[in-house]
């Protein structure tokens, strides 16, 4: 009994809390009755302002954080998309244009047949696995021995090394180059002989009029970008473009391209942001192109058949269309029951869509665990109070009418120093801002409670953002550092051309005009003007294939070479062009290749000596008429083939004879609708007014080139010459 009392004092009597209890029970019995009613009020009110508090302060930083999250991520991600879409748009732009380039020259051979001997057709043989060799593959029964049939690809043979240097030049994406004749037959370039044989040590049959990008260009009409199939000769699944070549209207070949799935697929894995993360190609035809779900609303299909606007999930099939119909944006969708956030932007070359998906969890963890976090250190905070409030409401209902009031003040007291570290919170919270993004823990927030460990929490969560946010500025700063490297090396392309210096502008017998608009990367256009002696005046026009630095330097190259060529030989402008061409083949590290019309005017006679190497055909006005284009003897590009021949174009010039000299960047400019400008336009253009001076005539195309194009982006070099002759007998 002893101890039990002994236990019941140590327990209820000892220190402080002893203390307040034996002054409570000698009151007690006095103040009981008057306190009861008035303390529980007290207390009730005092329970429901903390909680308002609490509440309301957690809806404060609960909105302000997930505002700042979400708006952050929001640009971050629209950023994200757009440069992976350009990225892969690039990629697909410059296979285009290396196979338009090729088209040209095809046109050539199959206009100019005597131009170009034939070549010996080889199959396919195991042995050349890893080299790039030029074979020659056809249907069964088909006969082999016809030359009426095989000439035209013998011929076409002599562009071997162009074909080669596109498929080494796109080495991982590029896996071979095919030139198709209308009944199957065709010639590839490529190192991947050994899947051309069966097990048997046969040529594998082979009709190219059974593909789709054949096909497909056939029906188009221009260059034509298949889905996923399945490869002919090497079980991969592939990406497959067609180009078609006519000549007066007739068919004559389709070309193609194709590249391993596995090189896009790798391409969009790299650009994957977080663990949730993936990226799906849709094509034009809302079909799944490529997405690395084995099943679910975005597994692709084996046939890529199924249009996934039609899908039965309408927030996925919103997002589809805007993305299909070529918009950039953000969105939220569910997919497979989830919630995800998803950004889309076009691949405007080819006129897909590139879509990246992430979790809505995996975006919003932070927020959410920061307000589960707030709001269970509110839920502590009122749980101790309000069993706080049931001990000491049963020791009022035996207290005196001082102690109680007493009571109520220790309480007050407390409280409010209970609450002061999370008024503080509140204070720093609406001072962070973009600058100064940094929580800060003081010594203030130290209570050994859940306020410490809220203040902790909502510390690293401020340090990981403003780490974020730095990382993305950092990102930006990056870029821009980039594109200034870019506009300078282009302003020191622009540079390098010639201007109208006095000496060229003094003299009576012509009058010359020449402009270059680059695109929005360093390009390789290039023209050049320039006296060799006082009788004749070198003329020079070109486009070097590629885009970038290395294109640019390229340029710089091909332009000096030729100049210093032509001031050595004069009008002797087939050995300038020959050994020009050898120059540029002994320095060129990069196996770039430059198109040129490259000309020697002799001015007291009006004789234009001139050859085309792979050019587009010149502008010609005589006499103040009507502007048509001219055809000439074309020759092999300069930078491909050191043993090139090169054919000689000589015209008599009259008074007021006008040309106009190109690249394509002029007739092959799109519109948002995909369509080219074409000669057509620009003839039409140039006829408005023939006799309007050299610069006034340039500004005319330019403005047609410009109205037609409209908002799409210009993606190669505009490039233009135009000079007018003026004879002895009517100079001034």
């Amino acid at each position: 009994m002893k101890k039990f009392v002994e236990s019941i004092k140590e327990k209820y009597f000892s220190g402080l809390h002893g203390k307040i209890m034996k002054i409570v029970l000698i009151l007690s019995a006095i103040m009981i009755v008057l306190f009861v009613g008035v303390t529980l009020t007290l207390l009730h009110a005092l329970h429901n302002t903390i909680e308002n508090v609490a509440k309301k302060e957690s809806e404060i930083v609960e909105d302000s954080t997930k505002d700042a999250m979400m708006n952050t991520t929001y640009d971050s991600f629209v950023q994200t998309i757009t440069w992976a879409a350009d990225q892969i748009d690039d990629e697909f732009w410059i296979m285009c244009h290396d196979y338009y380039v090729l088209r040209e020259q095809i046109e050539d051979v199959l206009k100019n047949p005597s131009n170009y001997p034939t070549r010996t057709l080889e199959p396919p043989r195991a042995e050349n696995e890893g080299k790039y060799v030029l074979q020659f593959v056809c249907p069964d029964n088909y006969d082999k021995n016809n030359p009426g049939v095989t000439e035209r690809l013998s011929r076409i043979a002599n562009l071997e090394p162009m074909m080669s240097e596109i498929v080494r030049g796109n080495d991982g994406y590029t896996m071979d180059c095919f030139v198709a004749l209308p009944d199957g037959a065709a010639l590839t370039d490529d190192n991947l002989s050994a899947g051309k044989i069966d097990e048997n040590g046969n040529v594998k049959s082979y009709d190219a009029t059974t593909r789709d990008w054949f096909k497909g260009a056939v029906e188009k009409g221009d260059i034509y970008f298949s889905e996923d199939v399945m490869s002919h000769f090497y079980k991969i699944r592939e990406l497959t473009w067609g180009l078609p070549v006519y000549v007066d209207g007739e068919l004559m070949v389709v070309l193609n391209g194709s590249s391993p799935m596995t090189a896009l697929e790798k391409k969009l894995n790299e650009r994957n942001i977080g663990v949730t993360g993936f990226s799906v190609l849709i094509s034009d035809k809302g079909h799944i192109v490529y997405s690395p779900k084995a099943g679910g609303e975005l597994a692709q299909d084996e046939d890529n058949t199924h249009d996934i606007r039609v899908t039965a999930n309408p927030s996925l099939a919103s997002v589809v269309t805007k993305a299909v119909n070529q918009e950039t944006g953000f969105s939220a969708v569910t997919l497979d029951g989830e919630d995800y956030y998803v950004a889309y932007a076009p691949v405007d070359t080819i006129g897909w869509t590139l879509m990246m998906f992430i979790s809505e969890g995996e975006l919003e963890r932070d927020s959410i665990a920061l307000q589960s976090k707030l709001s269970d250190a509110s839920d502590n905070t009122l749980d101790e109070f309000d069993k706080y409030v049931k001990i000491n409401a049963a020791v009022l209902l035996i207290g005196l009418f001082i102690v109680v009031l007493i009571i109520a003040h220790v309480i007050s007291v407390r409280t409010k120093k209970a609450l002061k570290p999370i008024s503080t919170m509140t204070e720093e919270v609406k001072k962070m801002d973009s600058e100064n993004m940094i929580f800060e823990m003081k010594e203030e927030y130290r209570t050994d409670n859940e306020i410490e460990v809220l203040a902790e929490s909502f510390s690293d969560l401020s340090v990981r953002l403003d780490s974020s946010v730095r990382e993305i500025l950092k990102r930006t700063a990056k870029e821009e550092r980039m594109n200034a490297e870019i506009d300078a090396a282009s302003r020191i392309q622009l540079a390098m051309l010639p201007s109208l210096s006095e000496s060229i502008t003094s003299r009576k017998e012509f009058d010359i005009y020449a402009n270059m608009v680059p695109a929005k990367h360093v390009g390789g256009d290039l023209y050049d003007f320039f006296l060799i002696d006082d009788n004749h005046l070198g003329i020079v026009v070109g486009d070097v294939s590629g885009k970038g630095i290395s294109a640019a330097l390229f340029m710089v190259l091909a332009k000096n070479t030729i100049q210093n060529q032509l001031m050595t030989y004069g009008t002797d402008v087939v050995t300038a062009v020959t050994e020009a061409n050898k120059l540029l083949i002994r320095d060129n590290a990069a196996h770039l290749f430059v198109t040129a019309w490259i000309g020697v005017l002799t001015l007291d006679t009006g004789v234009l000596r001139f050859v085309d190497a792979g050019h587009e055909l010149a502008a010609v006005s005589k006499g103040g008429k009507e502007f048509a284009v001219k055809m000439d003897n074309h020759s092999l590009v300069l930078g491909m083939l050191d043993r090139a021949e090169y054919m000689l174009n000589e015209v008599q010039l009259e008074d007021g004879d006008t040309i106009y000299l190109f690249t394509d960047g002029i007739v092959e400019a799109k519109n948002t609708d995909g369509e080219l400008f074409k000669k057509e336009r620009m003839l039409e253009a140039l006829n408005k007014n023939p006799n309007l001076s050299p610069e006034e005539l340039d500004k005319v195309v330019r403005d047609s080139v410009d109205m037609f194009v409209g908002d799409a982006e210009q993606f190669d070099d505009i490039t233009s010459l135009v000079i007018r002759y003026y004879s002895n007998n009517n100079m001034n």
